[in-house]
Formats: structure tokens, sequence, C-alpha cells
């Protein structure tokens, strides 16, 4: 991963993740039918396949950006993406206190 945006999602899970373990909660693991939940998995998975390091995985180009694009996580559309966090009975996780 290279790009901010990648880094805030991720970011933004490790530290949800980290309060949940100080709070013995299990760790949240975003499905791969949410786009960043299909970035981790992917990245994790091609990162470990031989060259794997040297590849570089953004939502803005490269080979995640094709992916996106043919899973039809590619949208600009507000209420798509929120209906999709919505469906996964995620919406507004970040906002609940955990401790």
């Amino acid at each position: 991963m290279v790009a901010v945006a990648e880094a805030i999602c991720t970011g933004s899970l490790a530290g949800h993740n980290a309060v949940r373990y100080l709070a013995n909660m299990e760790y949240l693991e975003l499905p791969k039918t949410l786009l960043i939940g299909d970035f981790i998995s992917y990245s994790n998975e091609e990162m470990h396949k031989e060259g794997g390091t040297k590849k570089r995985f953004t939502f803005a180009g490269s080979i995640y950006f094709n992916r996106m694009k043919k899973l039809g996580f590619y949208t600009i559309d507000k209420n798509e993406i929120e209906k999709r966090v919505k469906d996964e009975d995620l919406l507004g996780i970040y906002n609940n206190k955990l401790i």
C-alpha cells in the first residue's frame, strides 16, 4: 500500500481493533463485500505470492484499481456505498464507543 486513502482506511481499522483488543473484544474483520475488506484480503494474498512485495495496491490505479472496477466497487454514489455498509450492519461502526 502506498496511498493516503489506503492508509486511512487500514489505520482506522487497526486503531479500532487496538481498542477492541484492550476491551477483550473480538476484532472487527471487514467483509469482502465491502471495498476495504476486499482490498485487505486481496492485497494480503497477493503480497504473499512470489514477487508480491514489489507490487503496489491502491484505489487510484495499479493492480487493485482494475479489480475494484471489475468487482463493481468503483463508484462515487454515496447512497450505493451507504447501502453496502448498511447491508453488512456496519453503518456507523466507528462511532460506537467501545470502552
